[in-house]
C-alpha cells in the first residue's frame, strides 16, 4: 500500500511516526492480519464515540437560540493529541493552515437529506499558531436551523480559505440554500481548497473509491469505534428530536468531530498537492 503515497509524504509520516511513539506504544496486528495489508497512517487509530455529548452552552443569535459545543481535538479524542500537535505545525504558515485566529475554517455539515431539508449541525475546525479547536453549533429541533445558520454566518466572516471534502459539491452550496430558503443574505465566497478533487487526482483507480472514510482508512490508518453511517444520520436525528434525549446524538456529533479532524490531517500530507477551486 506504500507505493499509494508519494515519497515526501511517506517522509512525513515517518516523523509523525516517530514523534507520536513516545507517547503511546505501537498497536499490534491480530495474528491473521497480514503486515503488509496494513493501512500505512502514521499509527494505526482506534477512536471511539461517547456515550454522551460533550459540553454544551446554549447561545442567543439574532434569529434564537442554538446550542454550542467548542473543544480542542485531543480534549475530545485524546489519541489525535501528539499527532495533531505535529500537523499544527506542519499547516503553520500555510494557506490551509493560516497563523491568524479563523482565517482557515475546516467545514462538515450534517444534514437532514442530500438536498432540500434542514441542516442540523455545522462543524468548523480553525488552525492557527495556537494548534487546533472546533465549533459545532448544533439544532435541538428543526426551529432551530435559522440560529445554527446565523451562528455559522459569524464564524466564517473572517474566513480567507475553506477547506472541505466535496464541499464543492455539497457542503457551500448547501448553506447556501437553506439561507435563501430562510431568506438570509448570501455568504461571501472565501478561496476554496476541496480535498476531494485531490483525492481523486492521487488515489483514482488506486482505492477502492475515494471517500473520506475510505482515504481515511487507507491512507490515515485510523479506524473508527461505534461511529454512525452517513445514510443513518437524519434517522437518528429525528429520534432524538421525538424522544427530546440529545444523547442520542453523541454518535452524530463524534462523526462530523472525526471528519474534521481527518481533513486536518489529509490537508497537512497533500500539502503540496492542495489546489484552490477555480
Amino acid at each position: 500500500m506504500s507505493e499509494l503515497i508519494p515519497r515526501h509524504v511517506r517522509r512525513q509520516l515517518a516523523a509523525l511516526r516517530s514523534s507520536e511513539a513516545q507517547d503511546a506504544p505501537p498497536a499490534q496486528p491480530s495474528p491473521s492480519a497480514n503486515p503488509t495489508d496494513q493501512p500505512p497512517g502514521p499509527t494505526r487509530l482506534t477512536v471511539a464515540a461517547p456515550s454522551s455529548l460533550p459540553p454544551a452552552r446554549e447561545i442567543e443569535t439574532d434569529l434564537g437560540p442554538c446550542l454550542s459545543l467548542r473543544l480542542t481535538p485531543d480534549r475530545g479524542h485524546p489519541a489525535y493529541g501528539p499527532w495533531l500537535r505535529q500537523v499544527a505545525a506542519d499547516l503553520a504558515g500555510h494557506p490551509a493552515g493560516a497563523d491568524r485566529r479563523h482565517e482557515t475554517v475546516y467545514l462538515d455539515l450534517e444534514t437532514l437529506a442530500l438536498s432540500g431539508a434542514p441542516v442540523f449541525l455545522v462543524g468548523m475546525l480553525h488552525a492557527g499558531s495556537q494548534g487546533f479547536h472546533v465549533h459545532q453549533f448544533l439544532a435541538r429541533d428543526y426551529s432551530e436551523e435559522p440560529a445554527i445558520l446565523e451562528a455559522t454566518a459569524t464564524l466564517l466572516a473572517p474566513a480567507q480559505t475553506l477547506v472541505t471534502y466535496n464541499g464543492l459539491c455539497f457542503d457551500w452550496p448547501y448553506l447556501a440554500d437553506r439561507r435563501r430558503f430562510h431568506l438570509l443574505p448570501p455568504l461571501p465566497a472565501p478561496r476554496h481548497l476541496d480535498l476531494l478533487t485531490t483525492a481523486r487526482r492521487l488515489y483514482r483507480g488506486r482505492l477502492p473509491d475515494c471517500s473520506l472514510n475510505t482515504v481515511e482508512t487507507h491512507i490515515l490508518g485510523v479506524g473508527r469505534e461505534g461511529d454512525v453511517a452517513g445514510a443513518q444520520i437524519p434517522q437518528v436525528y429525528h429520534g432524538a428530536v421525538a424522544a427530546g434525549d440529545l444523547n442520542l446524538l453523541a454518535p452524530v456529533v463524534f462523526h462530523n468531530l472525526v471528519d474534521l479532524l481527518t481533513l486536518a490531517c489529509l490537508a497537512a500530507l497533500w500539502r503540496p498537492h492542495l489546489q484552490e477551486a477555480r
